[in-house]
């Protein structure tokens, strides 16, 4: 704030006529507006810009769609696999129940007309000769006579 008793000049504009303040205002606002740039006219490269951008959104909606398209085919693949497992289990179990020792023994006595051994139905075989199995010699081939002759000679000359 100045000091009153200052030798600085006044500002006599506060006394002017309010018109003529009002008139300066509006030359101010034209020249401010005429100052002001115009909005330029869509230029080739600003509508090439749009297009490319456009094309850019579109792609990347449809390659959203599509994730999600395979995203939602795997959870169906995973189900289809989870309700396999299931029924292989089932299956495996069932196979189990049904070759059992009891279930076999019993398809055996009723389907079958089979019965267990007595102790009367089993034969014993005892040799006499002690545990020792012979095997007789069979007659050589002519290519057995060969090759034997050929190993003699080898193992002669090797002394």
């Amino acid at each position: 704030m100045a000091d009153r008793n200052s030798n600085l000049a006044y500002d006599l504009s506060r006394y002017e006529n309010y018109e003529e303040r009002a008139s300066r205002r509006q030359e101010n606002i034209k020249s401010r507006s005429a100052a002001k740039p115009k909005p330029a006219v869509a230029t080739p490269s600003l509508v090439l810009l749009i297009i490319v951008a456009g094309v850019m959104l579109t792609f990347c909606v449809t390659s959203k769609a599509n994730i999600a398209a395979i995203h939602a085919a795997v959870v169906q693949e995973e189900t289809n696999v989870s309700v396999l497992r299931q029924e292989n289990v089932s299956m495996a179990t069932r196979l189990e129940q049904k070759s059992s020792q009891k279930v076999v023994e019993d398809y055996a006595e009723n389907v079958l007309g089979m019965q267990k051994l007595d102790n009367a139905q089993v034969e014993y075989i005892s040799l006499e000769s002690g545990n020792k199995v012979e095997i007789p010699e069979q007659k050589a081939g002519v290519l057995q006579k060969i090759k034997n002759t050929f190993d003699n000679l080898v193992e002669y000359l090797k002394g």
